[in-house]
């Protein structure tokens, strides 16, 4: 057992997906699993032509951990997924098991929540006491970030009240009808619909897994799957005459917490990109995720600046924490787990008032 080990989350990831590109799992013909990131010889780097080394002991270790390491972390249903085919919090569940599994006597893990939907936060502050009746001291650093409260009382009601006075009346940026997806076993939309106006301002959440950057990946053309569907950007079909993704894309504005992982690019760097006066389409992907308070507080300041001054674009925030959604966010768009696939937010909307 190694006695002591700090592990940031982030930077593994950065690891893990760097020198990728942000849709990588759209593409992926299946590398690296799950299971096979998290076997005996990756989690301990063993060479399998290494000779005369004993590793009985990490070998016992790794076993007499493992089941109790998988449960903590909800693993078990990811082990046969690709590695890149991961939801940003799924990657880091699995990060912090293999961290884990590596039996340290003691382990600090840095931004342990970024990415991580609130059911989740949760299980991860309790991490701990399971860690330890294991013999892992485990000290979770950068515990920040709250969770979206619900009912008539929550601060999602307050930011919703008088949102509909801008509702409905601009012209469609993003038009998606009918759209059917699973990956596998794995059904995320079925027969989803929604439509997003000049000057409105969505927030999707939905728990990890659930097909939130595939939803925008679907919008931005990142999806090669977004040719198969019925979606229009800006009135145009792809793939239609005369319809070229360089074109539409000139108008979308990006900000993705996995683009940084991938690409190394800065959030600041992105909105540096994102927020141009040709942005008509603003996308924010769980921007503050591996942000300090400061940064976060600097990154949703200049959005909510510049979405002030350009009225008519339409933006999607993707958060698992009202902290980190700008101000005048007041549409939203619930995802469902996956396999209890999503509805439109027309039926959302109207199962709430039911």
């Amino acid at each position: 057992m190694s006695r002591r080990n700090k592990v940031d989350i982030f930077n593994e990831q950065c690891a893990v997906v760097g020198g990728g590109w942000t849709a990588m799992r759209y593409h992926d013909d299946g590398g690296v699993s799950v299971s096979e990131m998290l076997s005996f010889n990756s989690v301990f780097e063993v060479n399998p032509f290494e000779v005369g080394r004993s590793r009985a002991a990490e070998r016992r270790g790794y076993a007499a951990r493992k089941r109790s390491v998988f449960d903590a972390l909800g693993v078990k249903t990811l082990l046969r997924r690709a590695v890149a085919s991961l939801s940003n919090g799924e990657m880091r569940r699995v990060l912090i098991a293999r961290a884990l599994l590596k039996c340290p006597a003691r382990l600090v893990v840095r931004d342990p929540f970024g990415g991580l939907d609130p059911g989740w936060r949760e299980k991860i502050r309790a991490l701990p006491e399971k860690a330890g009746a294991m013999g892992t001291e485990l000290v979770l650093e950068g515990m920040s970030g709250g969770g979206f409260k619900t009912g008539k009382t929550g601060s999602w009601a307050k930011r919703r009240r008088g949102a509909d006075a801008r509702a409905g009346t601009g012209r469609p940026v993003v038009e998606m009808h009918g759209v059917e997806l699973a990956f596998g076993s794995r059904v995320l939309f079925k027969n989803f619909s929604w439509t997003v106006r000049e000057g409105e301002r969505w927030i999707l959440r939905g728990p990890n897994g659930s097909g939130k950057t595939t939803l925008l990946a679907l919008v931005t053309g990142d999806s090669p799957l977004s040719y198969a569907f019925d979606i229009r950007l800006f009135g145009r079909r792809r793939g239609e005459a005369g319809t070229a993704l360089a074109e539409l894309r000139r108008h979308v504005g990006v900000v993705s917490s996995e683009r940084e992982a991938a690409l190394g690019e800065s959030v600041e760097t992105q909105l540096d990109a994102a927020l141009a006066e040709t942005t008509r389409l603003l996308v924010l992907d769980e921007p503050c995720c591996n942000l300090s308070a400061r940064r976060a507080r600097s990154a949703l300041e200049r959005v909510s600046r510049w979405l002030d001054a350009h009225p008519k674009a339409a933006s999607v925030c993707v958060a698992h924490s009202m902290s980190h959604v700008p101000q005048g966010f007041d549409r939203e768009i619930l995802l469902p787990p996956a396999n209890e696939a999503a509805c439109s937010p027309t039926e959302q909307e109207e199962r709430k008032n039911r």
